[in-house]
């Protein structure tokens, strides 16, 4: 698929997320944490609220893995990203949560908490390919690989 449509796809996800939100009331819970709204029970009573949170998720989960994309960069180092940002994004939702500091709406906050968690996937998934890559590299490799035909000059 093409770079250009997955970045309306993003874009596109993210109005109808807004759209929906426009729509219902917003979310008056004091949760404990944003993990704590995942609750069947609650899933249950606001259905509409999590369709929207579910929505901005998916849009949030695509765009840094579309970015990345862009990058040049070894599956590792692409791993460690993303390991990093879905750590920075769980804290931030938690600390906003916990605190009812409410800097963004709650929506967001548990839509943030939920992208962290499953950009875990990929990162553990680009991690270990990282490695297995370097591994089966250094395995593979022979004895004379490493001289370059400037140190074989120098015999």
């Amino acid at each position: 698929m093409k770079q250009e449509y997955i970045l309306v796809i993003i874009i596109g996800l993210l109005i109808f997320a807004y759209v929906l939100d426009a729509v219902v009331n917003p979310l008056k819970l004091r949760l404990a944490t944003p993990y704590h709204f995942f609750d069947p029970d609650i899933l249950s009573k606001y259905t509409f609220t999590t369709t929207s949170i579910i929505i901005k998720s998916i849009a949030l989960i695509m765009a840094p893995l579309w970015f990345l994309s862009f990058l040049h960069l070894s599956k590792l180092t692409k791993g460690a990203i993303l390991f990093v940002l879905a750590a920075l994004i769980q804290l931030y939702a938690l600390q906003d949560v916990a605190s009812n500091s409410r800097v963004i709406p709650l929506e967001w906050s548990i839509s943030l908490a939920l992208t962290g968690a499953i950009l875990l996937i990929p990162a553990i998934i680009y991690i270990l390919i990282g490695f297995t890559k370097k591994a089966h590299k250094s395995l593979t490799e022979g004895p004379y690989d490493a001289f370059t035909k400037e140190d074989n000059d120098d015999l």
